[in-house]
């Protein structure tokens, strides 16, 4: 598809067009939520729940908006651990879950070890 200079996911093999649909973010999201992990854990994302599901990916880094300013995560999964950061808006705090440890967060820079 980006070959054939589209933008958004065509609905249909060529002759197509880049149509935008909800439907073509599916997969933004899917990798944003699931595989980063990153949700509001209370109503507005006053709270942000970060819970990665790496499967088999060595690296995971995505960055999500907030209100408040950028949701960061950079993660290095080797041998059933995470480390890395997550880094949270200013003003903001959360949750980092990870198979049965959960980690408290805070507005700025943490440090998942």
């Amino acid at each position: 598809m980006v070959a054939n200079g589209l933008t958004t996911f065509a609905e249909k093999p060529e002759p197509s067009r880049s149509d935008c649909h909800a439907w073509s973010a599916s997969p933004n999201y899917d990798l944003l939520a699931t595989v980063c992990g990153i949700e509001p854990a209370s109503a507005g994302f006053r709270t942000i729940r970060i819970a990665p599901y790496p499967g088999y990916l060595k690296t995971i880094k995505g960055l999500v908006p907030h209100p408040l300013g950028m949701i960061e995560v950079n993660l290095t999964h080797e041998k059933n651990r995470l480390t890395g950061e997550v880094t949270l808006p200013k003003g903001t705090s959360g949750i980092f879950v990870f198979e049965k440890e959960k980690i408290r967060l805070i507005g700025g820079k943490n440090y998942i070890k």
